[in-house]
């Protein structure tokens, strides 16, 4: 299923903004480093939409290649562009004094042109920006983003809600890596846990303060019994919470509510503990600066769901 819709640029017959397909091109193309010789303009063109440039640097210097644009938007209709409308392709590229021909379509090349484009390639290069080409560079990084968010708001934006990334709110990207193997655990798709021990008493003791003695997080399974091995100790008990849940923002904000409420309270952290805690809460922020996700969403209400006993929120209000 498409992620994002071509529909929200506007038609290329009607209106003062029917040139935004050809802009876009634009903006694409020079995102992915071609130079702009001539931009779009309205009125004949010959043939062209756009000439571009590209620049191939090798062993024996930079060779400037020059690039014939077409421009079709049948998104609103959804047909394919047929060879009708791509009619003397060599003639043009000839007429501009290029070398190849791009074809930036917002829907796909009928079969009848693409078997064109193959034969025409026998002398003159060709590259076809489809609907799913488009739509694979700009969802890939952060420049393509930005520039589906301005002609593609709504779409864009609903992607970008249910693929959260991390807000750029520092120079270094945030990392979390496992304290037994290394293994980076805020990649794209974070994983892991959280653990913490603290001193308990097993009998009554008002006087008695829980102290956090180490923090740390580890991937699940090996890693987490190799470290639950090592930091066991009489006196201690675990805790855990999984990193997925904790870049949901909504987790997030109560778990720091919670540490709040344990240092404004009875309990104490050594420095250990604490600094890994700073630590854990620098990283884990740029993840959860950004609205909810659908899924996000859902694991919200899964964990509401669930007694606190458990590991949950339910039964007691969530405080």
């Amino acid at each position: 299923m498409a992620a994002l819709d071509f529909t929200e640029i506007a038609s290329p017959t009607t209106g003062k903004d029917r040139d935004q397909f050809e802009l876009f091109a634009r903006e694409f193309l020079t995102m992915k480093g071609f130079a702009i010789l001539t931009d779009p303009d309205r009125g004949p063109d010959a043939g062209r939409d756009l000439v571009i440039e590209e620049t191939r640097t090798g062993i024996a210097g930079e060779t400037k290649v020059r690039w014939l644009v077409s421009c079709k938007h049948n998104a609103n209709s959804g047909v394919s562009v047929l060879q009708s409308v791509e009619n003397d392709i060599r003639d043009r590229i000839e007429t501009h004094d290029c070398a190849g021909f791009v074809g930036f379509y917002s829907t796909v090349p009928s079969s009848g042109l693409a078997t064109k484009l193959r034969a025409l390639e026998k002398t003159y290069p060709t590259i076809v920006f489809d609907r799913e080409k488009i739509e694979a560079a700009l969802l890939a990084s952060r420049e393509g983003l930005l520039l589906a968010r301005r002609f593609m708001p709504v779409s864009s934006s609903l992607w970008e809600k249910d693929h959260p990334k991390a807000a750029k709110i520092f120079s270094d990207e945030p990392s979390l890596q496992c304290k037994a193997c290394g293994k980076e655990l805020l990649g794209e798709h974070p994983a892991g846990i959280v653990v913490g021990w603290r001193t308990y008493s097993e009998s009554y003791d008002p006087s008695f303060k829980p102290k956090h003695e180490y923090v740390y997080w580890c991937c699940k399974g090996r890693c987490d019994d190799r470290l639950e091995a090592q930091y066991r100790k009489p006196g201690l008990i675990d805790g855990w919470e999984d990193i997925p849940d904790l870049v949901i923002p909504i987790v997030y904000i109560r778990w720091v509510m919670s540490t709040l409420n344990e240092l404004q309270g009875s309990e104490q952290y050594s420095k250990e503990a604490f600094e890994a805690t700073k630590e854990l809460l620098l990283n884990l922020f740029p993840m959860v600066a950004r609205e909810p996700s659908a899924q996000n969403h859902e694991r919200i209400q899964s964990l509401s769901a669930i007694p606190s006993f458990l590991g949950g929120w339910g039964y007691d209000g969530g405080n």
